[in-house]
């Protein structure tokens, strides 16, 4: 029965991990303009993006920047995690999420320098709630008793029996 279990749940972690993939990136976009308000249309420009652990000028554990121009609307979109990284000691992979709040800042420059656009708390999106799904696998025996599932450090699987 226990290697019937450990060959149901190597199959159930293996699909788990192929379909549920999270991307190592999100999406940014901003409206770029003049300090009189009209639109900076079709404007060549860098941006660069900082991580900021614990505080809003937290130590900055992430940078990467982005060459990029504005359309005719002025819009720039890109993709944090994919910039060129300018940090000296992480990936944006590598950030632990989990350690402690982080704060986004964008600066842009426009060939005069970097100008702060400002610095705002990341908060949880929907991807994030699948990590507290997947955190807590149960799976259900043939007899109904509900198994949880847990991965050591070294990789040794163990069940538990799950009591409501």
């Amino acid at each position: 029965m226990k290697k019937r279990i450990i060959s149901i749940l190597t199959v159930f972690l293996g699909i788990l991990g192929a379909a549920a993939q999270v991307p190592n990136s999100f999406q940014y976009q901003a409206v770029m303009r003049n300090n009189d308000g009209s639109v900076a249309a079709n404007e060549p420009l860098e941006v660069k993006v900082c991580i900021h652990q614990g505080t809003a000028d937290g130590a900055v554990v992430y940078e990467e920047t982005h060459t990029t121009s504005s359309n005719a609307s002025g819009i720039i979109t890109f993709k944090v995690g994919e910039g060129v990284n300018s940090s000296r000691t992480e990936t944006f992979y590598d950030i632990d999420w989990s350690a402690d709040n982080y704060f986004f800042e964008t600066q842009v420059d426009r060939g005069t320098g970097y100008v702060s656009l400002g610095t705002q708390q990341l908060l949880s999106v929907p991807y994030a709630k699948c990590a507290v799904v997947a955190d807590n696998v149960h799976i259900k025996s043939p007899d109904g008793k509900l198994w949880r599932i847990k991965v050591a450090n070294d990789g040794t699987i163990t069940t538990e029996a799950v009591t409501e």
